[in-house]
């Protein structure tokens, strides 16, 4: 599960309010444990249901062409690189980076991945290792498609973010597609960055309930660009 961190709010919060329910504050404490459970129900359903979803959506309207060599930055249990399994023909080498950290994915290790990958038909075309966004092993100019999902607001300050964002451009083809899904409400920031480095076709879609984390106030947005 997606920063699994996030859910230990929900289940202090909704003993507090059987506290309360019990201390005979009905009314109060009945809404705020059915609304805690609620955003609790959501934000589990965005992680197991709704972020597949939404990343299935997006892969089916990119079109790769042949021998494409695609990076997932950020890519955790594989889940973005397992959808591009339709297009398998198509890809040359598909590459998934991680740091591999349990803070922001539970059981998250390059090991599990790598089973993952194993058992679908990507595994003759995937591999993986381990390095940060802001250092990545790869030479200008190596790949046709770019994806990351729910990896780089994790990354903090924004400058480092921007770094990471300038060393994504520095590892892209020129024509390339960048696909970012992410949460926050900085997409402003991005759109300025991907201008500044000369990215073309800007667009920023809201992913919509599939995408709330808990609630509609921590949404999933994405990008896409040319380079």
């Amino acid at each position: 599960m997606d920063a699994p961190i996030g859910l230990f709010f929900f289940g202090p919060a909704v003993i507090i309010g059987i506290i309360m329910l019990i201390s005979g504050f009905n009314t109060v404490s009945a809404t705020m444990v059915l609304v805690l459970v609620l955003f609790g129900l959501k934000y589990m359903h965005t992680s197991i249901v709704g972020k597949y979803k939404i990343m299935q959506a997006i892969v089916n309207n990119i079109h790769l062409k042949k021998d494409s060599k695609i990076l997932d930055a950020g890519c955790g249990h594989g889940a973005f690189m397992l959808q591009f399994s339709k297009q398998a023909a198509s890809i040359g080498e598909i590459i998934g980076i991680d740091i591999w950290s349990n803070k922001d994915q539970g059981n998250n290790s390059i090991e599990a991945t790598q089973k993952i990958i194993d058992s679908s038909n990507l595994a003759n075309k995937a591999k993986l290792k381990t390095a940060a966004i802001l250092d990545m092993p790869f030479s200008d100019n190596e790949f046709d498609l770019i994806v990351s999902s729910l990896v780089l607001h994790n990354i903090k300050p924004f400058e480092k973010r921007k770094k990471a964002l300038i060393n994504i451009a520095r590892v892209q083809k020129p024509k390339g597609q960048l696909v970012i899904m992410d949460i926050g409400y900085e997409t402003s920031k991005y759109v300025r960055i991907l201008k500044e480095l000369e990215y073309q076709n800007i667009n920023i879609m809201n992913a919509g309930y599939n995408g709330w984390w808990g609630t509609p106030m921590v949404l999933t947005f994405v990008i896409t660009a040319i380079k």
